[in-house]
């Protein structure tokens, strides 16, 4: 294995990182739009003291793009301008209209004139940002996109697969906040806010898997037999963790239902990335090709692995405090 294969695997690991814990929270942007209190109140005191520390993975996904494999970096960010602008747009919009909307409407305080308008924003912008990213997948994947832009702006966006994978992509969001929410709810003790989010992630947990489904027939042929040989393992991951997840949720085993959730997006997530593998645009760029030479990647390597060895153990201790301080 080498450095360039090891940097591929920190980006991959990067990805699935900010899909399953920024994921989560754009879903939570989803569920804010709703006229129950105390299910906007559930989503803000989970999401407030996490959602600016979840930005770290794509900022590290960024980091390491831009560092180890920078022709890769130049092609993705002429080619997916369009939905990564979006996407960045979504991104600042949201966090701006969470906090404003915090300050207007406080833990058990009546809101002030305006707060049901951030609202939105950042309902919106929490819908906006993962559709754009999904999309942008979908597009990579279905071979729509050129290096010298003559595929257009949104031509290449407008077609099936990107379409479908943007649905899916939210729908994983939204699926992932509602397992989660529900066992926030329980622990808690809110019986109502518990039934409320575990209807939630049922029903979309089946939206995520039929779209998945939906998806298959629309991916070219060389990367559908990619999925079904080196793949195959990431896809199973992928079913498995969907369909036990459904399966603890039903039975209301929520704590280990998160974890069957987190599977699945990260499964799906996998299996698209060595479906991918070796192209960063199938047929016209590679990802060796677009490395940064072995006397950069070494160093680079080692200094992002130890910084992984810092920021992980930090991040989750965090957690840890932040839930023992927020039941």
């Amino acid at each position: 294995m080498t450095a360039i294969d090891g940097l591929g695997a920190l980006v991959l690991l990067g990805l699935t990182a900010y899909a399953v814990l920024g994921g989560a929270d754009f879903g939570a942007g989803l569920w804010d739009l709703s006229r129950n209190r105390a299910q906007r109140d559930l989503v803000a005191r989970a999401m407030a003291p996490v959602w600016e520390a979840n930005h770290v993975w794509l900022i590290f996904v960024v980091i390491t793009l831009f560092t180890a494999f920078p022709g890769a970096f130049g092609v993705l960010s002429r080619v997916l301008v369009g939905p990564v602008s979006l996407a960045l747009l979504g991104i600042v919009l949201r966090g701006a209209a969470f906090v404003f909307r915090q300050y207007g409407a406080p833990y058990g305080g009546a809101p002030v004139r305006g707060t049901a308008l951030w609202g939105r924003v950042f309902a919106a912008s929490s819908l906006v940002t993962p559709f754009a990213l999904g999309a942008a997948a979908g597009a990579l994947t279905g071979g729509e996109l050129r290096v010298d832009g003559s595929a257009g702006l949104l031509v290449p966006y407008l077609r099936p697969l990107p379409l479908v994978a943007g649905l899916l992509a939210v729908a994983c969001c939204g699926y992932l906040a509602a397992v989660y929410l529900s066992r926030d709810a329980e622990r808690i003790g809110s019986a109502g806010l518990v039934a409320r989010f575990r209807r939630r992630a049922l029903v979309t947990g089946v939206v995520a898997g039929g779209l998945a489904l939906a998806a298959l027939p629309l991916l070219p042929a060389g990367m559908a037999g990619e999925l079904r040989g080196v793949g195959l393992p990431a896809v199973a991951v992928s079913a498995t963790g969907g369909i036990v997840g459904l399966l603890l949720l039903w039975r209301r085993h929520h704590s280990l239902a998160r974890v069957a959730a987190a599977a699945a997006p990260a499964g799906l997530l996998g299996g698209w990335a060595l479906a991918m593998h070796p192209w960063v645009l199938p047929g016209q760029v590679a990802l060796a090709e677009s490395a940064a030479p072995p006397v950069i990647a070494g160093p680079v390597l080692a200094i992002l692995l130890t910084g992984l060895v810092i920021v992980a153990p930090c991040y989750v201790f965090m957690l840890r405090v932040l839930r023992t301080r927020n039941p």
